[in-house]
């Protein structure tokens, strides 16, 4: 029995690191040449597998879309989960940049697949992300208010002031990616919110 659960599981694990290496691939071609232009043919061969194999482990062109944003919307999530218990709204803030950064510098054709191509999911897969979308949201509006009711932060309109800081962090898809290998995501984080949080935070009397 033992054994079987052993071999089982790592059938299961190969399965998914092959899946994952497909993502990547696939996530780049996207990256290359856009969601809508690449094929399943294409993803193939940028993968180095024929057709019906690419098939056995995603059915669709969709398919690897939402995997690609399931896998995305995970990494932020585990990233805040990680910052929890820490008391300190500007710190968990900070981290959340850096994860966001380090998500474009790692893996740029998954965040541009996921901030592009957002509208191209369909039925449950889009409902599943959108859950997922709103769950990280309310997350990060959660850190402002604390900070505003702990009196960190002045007080202000959490959700514009989530709504901005996201937007700012996100952004950076379009232009970090070639900077990644000077910059680090540490580095451009606190480049980039020092603004924003000399503005958030309450001056001490």
């Amino acid at each position: 029995m033992a054994r079987h659960e052993t071999k089982k599981r790592q059938t299961t694990e190969a399965h998914d690191e092959k899946r994952n290496e497909i993502l990547r691939h696939c996530a780049i071609l996207f990256d290359k040449v856009g969601y809508h232009k690449a094929s399943m043919q294409m993803l193939a061969d940028e993968v180095g597998l024929g057709k019906p194999t690419l098939y056995h482990y995603f059915p669709s062109k969709h398919a690897i879309l939402y995997a690609i944003h399931d896998a995305h919307m995970t990494a932020l999530l585990d990233g805040l989960a990680d910052e929890e218990l820490s008391d300190d709204p500007l710190g968990m803030l900070r981290a959340a940049c850096i994860n966001i950064l380090r998500q474009i510098a790692e893996h740029p054709g998954y965040v541009r697949a996921f901030m592009d191509h957002y509208e191209d999911l369909e039925g449950t897969m889009r409902n599943q992300i959108r859950a997922q979308r709103k769950a990280y949201f309310e997350q990060v509006r959660s850190i402002v208010s604390t900070g505003i009711r702990n009196g960190q932060f002045r007080d202000c309109d959490p959700d514009l002031t989530t709504f901005g800081f996201l937007g700012m962090c996100n952004w950076a898809y379009k232009w970090y990616p070639p900077l990644a290998k000077k910059q680090s995501p540490e580095d451009v984080a606190d480049a980039l919110c020092r603004p924003f949080f000399e503005g958030l935070s309450l001056a001490k009397p």
